[in-house]
């Protein structure tokens, strides 16, 4: 039984006359009465009782049959629609993985709002991911595009664009010599013990951490944290300092300060990183979205 039988039945069904379904459906009463006799056969019971020539009836099968019949084709004609516009980039499913940074900047709340009125039947799955777990989990499809400070280089398959940009802030405990001032000289960083992040961690935003610091001068690293929060525990607990990008400053953590930095040629950088040879059009309409909000 394919679609074919259900949309034939259905005609008939409904005209309850085998000359006018064949019309409708443009096809020969004789191709209709041979597809019918052949659902008949299929299904082990007569549908239609002829009243005439080519006037019928339905049986008691029949008209069982029909309540099923039209909510599958209904079913299909839904599936056909939804197969379309996701072809179209138009409907389906998105998963998105993001850093804690691009979180509290706002930006990722902003697009996804302006994606959904352009593609309310796209559905975003969002997961909080590390920047080198996210380069992992979408080479593997776990994830389709990621949010990311901007690393040095893209692994092999990988390709992004910047979507944002913002100043670092110097995270400083309270009670710091440099926590009297509200601006705070990069120069004046460089001797101050430091809090960072895992070695493998730092060609993504960590390793903006030299910008901050001359370059001939090496960083005082005390420390090494795994994420953003703890480098805020740690600052309050006098451990040392730290550098975050000027949205993290948002996140309220006694003990600490932040401070904006003067001096500082570079700006932390979040990038959108998707698959070089990505194939789907709803996450190709995603990404467009996202380069038409950095250009706004």
């Amino acid at each position: 039984m394919d679609f074919r039988h259900l949309r034939y039945f259905l005609a008939v069904a409904e005209e309850l006359h085998f000359s006018r379904a064949a019309a409708r459906l443009g096809i020969s009463v004789a191709t209709l009465s041979y597809t019918i006799r052949a659902l008949e056969t299929m299904l082990g019971a007569q549908l239609f009782r002829r009243k005439t020539k080519s006037a019928v009836s339905l049986t008691h099968v029949g008209r069982r049959f029909l309540d099923e019949a039209q909510a599958t084709l209904k079913q299909l004609e839904h599936a056909e629609l939804i197969g379309r516009r996701a072809a179209r980039g138009e409907a389906g499913s998105i998963t998105l993985g993001y850093a804690l940074s691009a979180c509290c900047s706002g930006l990722i709340a902003t697009a996804l709002v302006n994606f959904h009125k352009t593609h309310p039947e796209v559905s975003v799955q969002a997961r909080h991911t590390e920047t080198f777990p996210q380069f992992k989990a979408i080479i593997d499809g776990v994830l389709d595009v990621g949010i990311m400070r901007m690393p040095r280089r893209y692994p092999s398959g990988l390709a992004g664009f910047v979507i944002g940009s913002e100043p670092f802030r110097v995270v400083l405990p309270e009670g710091h010599r440099l926590a009297k001032k509200q601006q705070v000289d990069a120069k004046e960083i460089a001797n101050e013990p430091l809090i960072a992040a895992p070695l493998e961690m730092e060609p993504g935003f960590w390793g903006n951490l030299v910008s901050v610091s001359p370059s001939s001068q090496p960083l005082n690293i005390v420390h090494r944290a795994p994420d953003a929060i703890t480098v805020l525990m740690l600052t309050a607990a006098k451990v040392g300092i730290g550098v975050v990008s000027s949205s993290l400053s948002q996140i309220a953590i006694p003990g600490v300060v932040y401070r904006d930095i003067i001096g500082s040629a570079r700006q932390a950088d979040l990038a959108a990183v998707y698959r070089r040879n990505e194939a789907s059009p709803i996450v190709s309409a995603f990404l467009k979205s996202l380069r038409r909000e950095f250009r706004n």
